[in-house]
Protein backbone atom coordinates (compact mmCIF):
# COMPACT_ATOMS: atom_id res chain seq x y z
CA UNK A 1 0.00 0.00 0.00
CA UNK A 2 1.31 3.42 -0.76
CA UNK A 3 0.97 6.14 2.07
CA UNK A 4 0.46 10.04 2.13
CA UNK A 5 2.60 12.33 3.40
CA UNK A 6 3.19 15.85 2.25
CA UNK A 7 6.95 14.97 1.52
CA UNK A 8 5.94 12.29 -1.15
CA UNK A 9 2.99 14.52 -2.48
CA UNK A 10 3.40 14.76 -7.08
CA UNK A 11 1.85 13.86 -10.23
CA UNK A 12 3.69 10.03 -10.00
CA UNK A 13 2.64 9.84 -6.42
CA UNK A 14 -1.00 11.38 -6.87
CA UNK A 15 -0.96 8.39 -9.96
CA UNK A 16 -0.10 5.76 -7.83
CA UNK A 17 -2.17 6.08 -4.67
CA UNK A 18 -5.08 6.58 -7.15
CA UNK A 19 -4.35 3.70 -9.02
CA UNK A 20 -5.05 1.73 -6.07
CA UNK A 21 -8.68 2.11 -6.67
CA UNK A 22 -7.90 -1.45 -8.43
CA UNK A 23 -7.02 -2.94 -5.58
CA UNK A 24 -9.63 -4.89 -3.36
CA UNK A 25 -7.68 -4.49 -0.55
CA UNK A 26 -6.75 -0.83 -0.32
CA UNK A 27 -8.03 0.64 2.53
CA UNK A 28 -10.75 3.14 0.84
CA UNK A 29 -11.87 0.19 -1.26
CA UNK A 30 -12.00 -2.81 1.10
CA UNK A 31 -15.96 -3.29 2.72
CA UNK A 32 -17.03 -0.27 1.30
CA UNK A 33 -19.35 1.68 -1.60
CA UNK A 34 -16.16 1.71 -3.97
CA UNK A 35 -16.12 -2.02 -3.80
CA UNK A 36 -19.41 -2.56 -5.70
CA UNK A 37 -18.89 1.07 -7.16
CA UNK A 38 -15.46 0.05 -9.02
CA UNK A 39 -14.50 3.60 -10.03
CA UNK A 40 -11.64 3.72 -12.08
CA UNK A 41 -9.02 6.47 -12.41
CA UNK A 42 -8.62 7.72 -16.33
CA UNK A 43 -6.12 10.98 -15.35
CA UNK A 44 -5.68 13.18 -12.77
CA UNK A 45 -3.44 16.26 -12.62
CA UNK A 46 -1.11 17.18 -8.92
CA UNK A 47 -0.74 20.66 -10.10
CA UNK A 48 -4.21 21.62 -11.18
CA UNK A 49 -5.73 19.39 -8.33
CA UNK A 50 -7.99 17.70 -11.09
CA UNK A 51 -8.92 14.12 -11.56
CA UNK A 52 -11.48 12.28 -13.55
CA UNK A 53 -13.23 8.88 -12.74
CA UNK A 54 -15.29 6.48 -14.72
CA UNK A 55 -18.03 4.25 -13.28
CA UNK A 56 -19.63 2.00 -15.51
CA UNK A 57 -23.74 1.77 -15.18
CA UNK A 58 -25.15 -1.29 -13.73
CA UNK A 59 -28.64 -2.32 -13.39
CA UNK A 60 -29.01 -2.57 -10.42
CA UNK A 61 -28.68 1.26 -9.89
CA UNK A 62 -31.18 1.27 -12.41
CA UNK A 63 -34.70 3.15 -11.50
CA UNK A 64 -38.00 1.72 -12.67
CA UNK A 65 -37.59 3.23 -16.27
CA UNK A 66 -34.47 1.73 -16.60
CA UNK A 67 -32.10 4.90 -16.21
CA UNK A 68 -29.88 5.26 -14.11
CA UNK A 69 -30.77 5.96 -10.44
CA UNK A 70 -30.40 9.80 -9.86
CA UNK A 71 -28.83 9.29 -6.35
CA UNK A 72 -26.58 7.09 -7.87
CA UNK A 73 -25.36 9.74 -10.14
CA UNK A 74 -25.07 11.88 -6.66
CA UNK A 75 -23.33 9.14 -5.35
CA UNK A 76 -20.28 9.21 -8.31
CA UNK A 77 -20.27 12.51 -7.64
CA UNK A 78 -19.42 12.23 -3.97
CA UNK A 79 -16.99 9.33 -4.31
CA UNK A 80 -15.05 11.38 -7.10
CA UNK A 81 -15.27 14.43 -4.62
CA UNK A 82 -13.80 12.48 -1.71
CA UNK A 83 -11.42 10.48 -3.61
CA UNK A 84 -9.51 13.65 -4.81
CA UNK A 85 -10.06 15.57 -1.51
CA UNK A 86 -8.21 12.56 0.30
CA UNK A 87 -5.19 12.24 -1.93
CA UNK A 88 -4.99 16.43 -0.56
CA UNK A 89 -6.39 15.44 2.96
CA UNK A 90 -3.30 12.96 3.52
CA UNK A 91 -3.61 10.65 6.35
CA UNK A 92 -6.60 12.57 7.38
CA UNK A 93 -10.30 11.21 7.06
CA UNK A 94 -12.88 13.86 5.49
CA UNK A 95 -16.44 14.39 5.48
CA UNK A 96 -18.89 16.33 3.25
CA UNK A 97 -20.46 19.06 4.44
CA UNK A 98 -22.42 19.83 1.37
CA UNK A 99 -23.52 18.70 -2.54
CA UNK A 100 -25.55 20.34 -4.96
CA UNK A 101 -26.19 18.73 -7.97
CA UNK A 102 -27.74 19.83 -11.48
CA UNK A 103 -29.22 16.84 -13.15
CA UNK A 104 -29.34 18.05 -17.24
CA UNK A 105 -29.80 14.80 -19.65
CA UNK A 106 -30.75 11.33 -18.51
CA UNK A 107 -28.35 8.70 -18.14
CA UNK A 108 -29.13 5.22 -19.72
CA UNK A 109 -28.14 1.49 -18.79
CA UNK A 110 -25.51 1.03 -21.49
CA UNK A 111 -23.54 4.27 -20.08
CA UNK A 112 -20.30 4.67 -18.59
CA UNK A 113 -19.53 7.98 -16.48
CA UNK A 114 -16.89 9.77 -16.37
CA UNK A 115 -16.83 12.47 -13.22
CA UNK A 116 -14.40 14.80 -13.64
CA UNK A 117 -13.57 16.96 -10.76
CA UNK A 118 -11.50 20.06 -9.12
CA UNK A 119 -10.70 21.47 -6.38
CA UNK A 120 -11.20 25.34 -6.80
CA UNK A 121 -10.14 26.44 -3.74
CA UNK A 122 -8.07 24.48 -0.79
CA UNK A 123 -7.70 25.81 2.76
CA UNK A 124 -6.32 24.07 5.95
CA UNK A 125 -9.30 22.45 6.83
CA UNK A 126 -12.55 23.12 3.96
CA UNK A 127 -12.01 22.15 0.24
CA UNK A 128 -14.52 23.61 -2.45
CA UNK A 129 -15.02 21.55 -5.84
CA UNK A 130 -16.44 21.19 -8.98
CA UNK A 131 -17.40 18.31 -10.78
CA UNK A 132 -18.99 17.46 -14.57
CA UNK A 133 -20.17 13.97 -15.13
CA UNK A 134 -19.81 13.24 -19.09
CA UNK A 135 -21.30 10.21 -20.79
CA UNK A 136 -19.00 8.62 -22.78
CA UNK A 137 -21.42 7.93 -25.79
CA UNK A 138 -21.74 11.20 -27.72
CA UNK A 139 -19.47 13.60 -24.88
CA UNK A 140 -22.77 14.38 -23.39
CA UNK A 141 -22.94 16.39 -20.08
CA UNK A 142 -25.16 14.35 -18.19
CA UNK A 143 -24.86 16.36 -14.38
CA UNK A 144 -22.85 19.15 -12.77
CA UNK A 145 -21.98 19.34 -9.25
CA UNK A 146 -19.99 21.49 -6.64
CA UNK A 147 -19.68 20.31 -2.82
CA UNK A 148 -17.43 21.62 0.19
CA UNK A 149 -15.58 18.91 1.99
CA UNK A 150 -13.90 19.35 5.56
CA UNK A 151 -10.57 17.11 6.71
CA UNK A 152 -11.22 16.18 9.87
CA UNK A 153 -8.80 15.55 12.81
CA UNK A 154 -8.78 12.13 12.86
CA UNK A 155 -6.47 10.01 10.66
CA UNK A 156 -6.61 6.75 9.20
CA UNK A 157 -4.98 3.88 11.58
CA UNK A 158 -1.67 3.05 9.66
CA UNK A 159 -1.17 -0.61 9.22
CA UNK A 160 1.59 -2.54 10.65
Amino acid sequence: MLYLSEETSSQKNMEAWLQQLNNPQFGLVKDSILEILEPRLVCCDYIQRTAEFAFDVKNWQLNPQKGLHGGILVTGFDVSFGLLCHYYAKQNMISTISIDTTFLKPVQETDTIHYKVRITRMGRTIFHLTAEAWLEREDILAAVSNATFMKLEQTFPTPV
